[in-house]
């Protein structure tokens, strides 16, 4: 779970520091963040997909190598298509660093992540100048004390020893440092190896504490809003199905995992919507492989009738795809999911986080411009507004933390809507006349 983060210089997040604690050892389940369109809440969620990228550039990088090599004795074409289409795909640290470094700044760009991990606090912080890194450091638990693991910079390689449980392999992994950190971050460096090497021989090399929070913050879940409505991010679920609810094909030996997860979507829109009778996957069976898709028995005109999922409306398909960032949530992962309710009804959205909030394990941070959740059985610590002064200076602090405590009395809603928790557009009337008489 996230303690705190603090970014510098990352988009349009110059300085953000941003506390998540609900006590002094615990942080808060869930945090729904609001503001005006363009703060900066899209590229606060977009931190942690960053986050992820930096521990992936090695391993991605020598999977663009081996699509390259393939590509050799392919037509242009094809060739063509990768160098359009597929190698952005494939990020170094310098693109990381074009892509998401405050446009203007001559200052480094820092991304600082406090987490609790099996109750013990840690700290990842790595830090960027125009080209590469400069500076890399991980904090966590050896022998029931909080200590370094690592704390690396251009001047200085501080590598805690007792975080390896091979000495040969620790000098082996030292020569990687050397030759690749700056270009590479140490996570990424290690994730690599761990993916190179057979399953498990890494495992035995290492400290479970490193490996573990390696696997944590790698695999905290991002659905993440792009340009032109496009969206990315990882799922990271434990299930080996949540990644095709919709349709697909699978052994037959998973068929109980199928099973489950119908009984689960059934459950869910059955409850969600009066008119959703059943849900179920139609299953074909080939060569020991079940084909599946999603199929709904719904109430039209005082009648039942089977329709595919597919032709269902975008907002229940945007429900459908939160399904497996929500079981993470309450199955104790990290889970960040920014816009969380495109093309939902509002009641929707406040009826299903009112359902799954007393049942986060993890920890559930969402971005969202759904006001009634501010009115929902939510806990108000769980609201957080984005604000920026009249210097666009940013801050994302929870409405609990404002002046004047909330009485029982007052909306916190209609106190957000009257602006007095900063965080929503102010405009003036537009004379809509005067430009169209000025497009004549």
């Amino acid at each position: 779970m996230i303690r705190y983060v603090k970014l510098a210089n990352y988009k349009s997040l110059v300085n953000l520091n941003v506390d998540f604690m609900k006590t002094k050892t615990k942080p808060k389940n869930l945090v729904i963040i609001y503001g005006e369109n363009g703060i900066g809440k899209s590229n606060f969620a977009n931190s942690f997909y960053t986050l992820n990228e930096t521990m992936r550039t090695m391993s991605s990088l020598e999977m663009l190598k081996k699509i390259i090599e393939k590509a050799e004795n392919k037509p242009d074409q094809y060739k063509d298509f990768i160098e359009k289409h597929i190698k952005d795909r494939f990020k170094d640290i310098k693109m990381i660093i074009n892509e998401c470094k405050t446009i203007d700044s001559n200052d480094n760009m820092v991304m600082e992540y406090g987490f609790v991990y099996n109750k013990k606090n840690g700290v990842y912080r790595i830090e960027m100048n125009n080209e590469e890194i400069i500076s890399e450091k991980l904090e966590y638990v050896i022998n029931k004390n909080q200590t370094y693991f690592f704390n690396i910079n251009k001047n200085n390689i501080k590598i805690n020893t007792n975080i390896f449980t091979d000495k040969n392999y620790y000098n082996d992994f030292r020569e990687l440092i050397d030759k690749y950190w700056g270009k590479h971050s140490f996570l990424s460096i290690l994730s690599y190896e761990i993916e190179d090497k057979k399953r498990g021989y890494i495992n035995k090399k290492i400290s479970k504490n490193l490996y573990d929070i390696l696997i944590y913050l790698k695999m905290m879940c991002t659905k993440i809003k792009g340009g032109n409505h496009s969206e990315f991010g990882i799922i990271g679920t434990q299930h080996n199905l949540m990644d095709d609810l919709e349709e697909g094909k699978i052994s037959v030996k998973y068929e109980k995992e199928l099973d489950k997860n119908e009984y689960l979507i059934n459950e869910i829109f059955t409850t969600l919507y009066s008119d959703i009778k059943n849900v179920y996957y139609k299953r074909t069976i080939e060569d020991n492989y079940i084909k599946y898709k999603l199929f709904i028995k719904k109430m039209i005109y005082d009648k039942i009738i089977d329709i595919s999922f597919s032709i269902e409306s975008t907002g229940t398909q945007n429900i459908l795809a939160l399904v497996p960032y929500i079981i993470s949530a309450c199955e104790g992962q990290t889970v960040i999911i920014d816009e969380l309710d495109t093309g939902i009804h509002d009641l929707l959205v406040k009826n299903l986080l009112e359902c799954i909030s007393r049942y986060i394990k993890g920890q559930l941070i969402i971005t969202t411009h759904n006001t009634t959740l501010i009115d929902s059985s939510i806990p108000p610590e769980s609201i957080y507004i984005f604000n920026a002064n009249s210097k666009a200076e940013k801050e994302l602090i929870a409405i609990t933390d404002f002046e004047g405590r909330i009485h029982k009395n007052n909306s916190p809603r209609k106190k957000y809507l009257n602006g007095a928790y900063g965080g929503i557009p102010m405009f003036t009337d537009i004379d809509f006349e005067e430009l169209i008489e000025n497009l004549k």
